[in-house]
């Protein structure tokens, strides 16, 4: 399996042509939470691919605890492989899961997810990019496995927690709106280093 190492601000990942390649916006996820983090916190990471957001999160915050899951068999080998050359596999557990579907009904503090959400119909804009296709599009104009995350993601939610969604910077009124659905509100919106909206924090708080 062909590989290679990305390197972030403050730790490196071996990644591959068969897992979705992290970017830079790894880094805005810490800093998304850093104002919300509790005393303790039970995190789960959906669609973890390398690992590199919930190696992020562990090696900022202390006091976390991690589930990451993901569909991709080969993607988990990898991002159990990067945690412990991070030395924070003992913050993380891996597990296979389609979204919420093997996940137990637990509760958490954060919900974190960087899934798919670009349009399929769109993807003639998108040929400089290699990774597989189930890790860019989704249906619904990119929409689908995201309301899928917001829907089901309440029910996993403790009380005054957060889902905090990677998304198009063109759908977060869209997200808005359809999280209002489901008792969350938008806290905030955070821009890439283009000063995009690309991160979004959504919450259960009454």
């Amino acid at each position: 399996m062909k590989s290679n190492i990305i390197e972030f601000e403050k730790f490196q990942i071996k990644t591959s042509k068969d897992v979705f390649s992290p970017r830079e916006d790894v880094e805005i996820f810490p800093k998304a939470i850093k104002e919300f983090i509790k005393e303790k916190n039970n995190i789960l990471e959906l669609g973890t691919g390398t690992g590199a957001i919930s190696i992020s999160l562990a090696k900022n915050f202390k006091n976390v605890k991690i589930l990451a899951t993901d569909i991709n068999s080969s993607a988990l080998k990898i991002a159990k492989h990067n945690s412990k050359v991070n030395g924070v596999d003992k913050k993380i557990d891996f597990k296979k899961s389609n979204w919420f579907s093997c996940v137990d009904e637990e509760k958490y503090d954060f919900i974190i997810t960087n899934p798919p959400y670009l349009s399929k119909k769109n993807s003639i804009f998108y040929t400089e990019l290699s990774d597989p296709d189930n890790s860019l599009y989704a249906k619904n104009n990119g929409l689908d496995d995201i309301f899928k995350i917001i829907k089901n993601g309440v029910n996993y939610l403790s009380k005054n927690s957060y889902i905090v969604i990677e998304h198009s910077h063109n759908q977060t009124l869209i997200l808005k709106n359809y999280s209002r659905k489901f008792n969350l509100r938008l806290i905030e919106s955070k821009k890439d280093s283009l000063g995009l909206n690309r991160v979004s924090i959504f919450s259960n708080q009454i």
